[in-house]
């Protein structure tokens, strides 16, 4: 069921979601609910966040943040992007060590810069359009990087990048590497130190 949470959530679910948070936090349900987003895209939201594993339990960040950003964007995928900023603690809690210390792969500027000449704009959002040769060179090296990590104490590692290629990684990398998470500079809370335990490079 948790795994595929995301397909499991319907309107209704998400109709019932919210009326129980009015209970507790009314003002930002009638504040965003209709009148600034609708149900659907609520839920599209929402399904973003679990088919990542994110807990979407504290609700009331999530419709807060997202109601903030509507003006700037309707987009879902967008949104639940500056809804994972909102949850930051909470997304990268496992994989922090006894000393809040996070161990992150991190990328060669010049593939970030790659990825973002890569993202096409089309009518129905955005994707990346990454020659495939490239895209795989990426993900070997990638795949690298966290292999040799992992063999070190057991860490887990999650791939740190900015947050205009967050989504558009996890895309690419969901597949071949799928319990490895992608996590956005923006999602680091206060506190947590960053120690980089490799670099990607091709």
């Amino acid at each position: 069921i948790r795994t595929h949470a995301a397909h499991l959530l319907t309107r209704q679910d998400v109709r019932q979601l919210l009326d129980q948070l009015k209970s507790s936090n009314e003002a930002v349900v009638n504040e965003v609910v209709p009148d600034v987003l609708t149900l659907g895209e609520i839920q599209r939201v929402l399904q973003a966040l679990l088919a990542e594993g994110v807990s979407i339990r504290d609700l009331g960040a999530i419709v807060e943040a997202i109601g903030d950003k509507a003006r700037l964007t309707r987009d879902p995928s967008l949104s639940a992007e500056y809804a994972r900023q909102a949850l930051g603690r909470a997304i990268t809690a496992p994989y922090l060590d006894e000393n809040r210390t996070l161990h992150a792969i991190t990328l060669d500027p010049s593939i970030e810069h790659d990825v973002v000449r890569a993202i096409t704009q089309t009518t129905e959002g955005e994707y990346l359009a990454m020659e495939p040769s490239r895209a795989q060179a990426v993900l070997s090296a990638l795949r690298s990087q966290s292999d040799q990590a992992s063999s070190h104490g057991g860490l887990r590692p999650v791939l740190l990048c900015s947050a205009r290629v967050r989504r558009h990684l996890r895309r690419l990398v969901e597949q071949a590497l799928p319990h490895l998470a992608v996590c956005s500079y923006n999602e680091i809370a206060s506190g947590i130190s960053v120690q980089t335990v490799g670099v990607v490079s091709t």
